[in-house]
């Protein structure tokens, strides 16, 4: 493996914010088989989004103890806002605005029956949950193709390829 496949691999790590171990470097060949590699580790699992649910709910419910102290209640996803902070309350939007700063992203603010800390959770966590996930965020095939495309044309200088051209016919090997 010649050094120009590590400056693909530096050059789509700083792109994607996705490691590309170099066993596995060594077994993408093509832009279209570093699509699908990037698509593998940027799509998440079922067990993935679950986890970021959990990790998006506990950061929720670290950020109500910080603002509001400890819960007379223990807070479970189905725990009404109601209960937790009262839309009546003397401070309750200023205690929304320091969870919303606790967490580092605005929150929509719902009222009713629906209106549970396990729903805003949800919704923190389909928005990406802060933290170092951030920079791999979810992208369509399209974006990721495109993105390798554009990569490979200014940063490795390679202008005439396809998706199934071999790095290594490139001069990349």
């Amino acid at each position: 493996m010649g050094l120009a496949i590590f400056e693909v691999a530096i050059v789509v790590e700083d792109a994607f914010g996705v490691p590309i171990p170099d066993e596995d470097m060594g077994r993408i060949t093509t832009p279209a088989a570093l699509v699908d590699y990037l698509l593998d580790k940027l799509v998440p699992s079922p067990e993935t989004a679950e986890h970021s649910t959990r990790r998006a709910f506990a950061t929720l419910c670290d950020a109500i103890v910080d603002v509001l102290g400890p819960q007379s209640i223990e807070i479970l996803p189905s725990t009404a806002w109601e209960s937790v902070l009262p839309r009546l309350h003397v401070r309750a939007d200023k205690a929304w605005y320091d969870i919303e700063s606790r967490i580092g992203r605005p929150l929509r603010r719902e009222h009713g029956a629906s209106a549970t800390v396990g729903r805003t959770a949800i919704q923190l966590s389909n928005r990406g949950t802060p933290g170092p996930v951030e920079a791999a965020r979810l992208r369509t095939r399209e974006e990721i193709t495109e993105t390798v495309r554009r990569l490979i044309r200014e940063k490795l200088e390679v202008k005439d390829f396809t998706d199934d051209t071999p790095f290594a016919a490139m001069g990349l090997d």
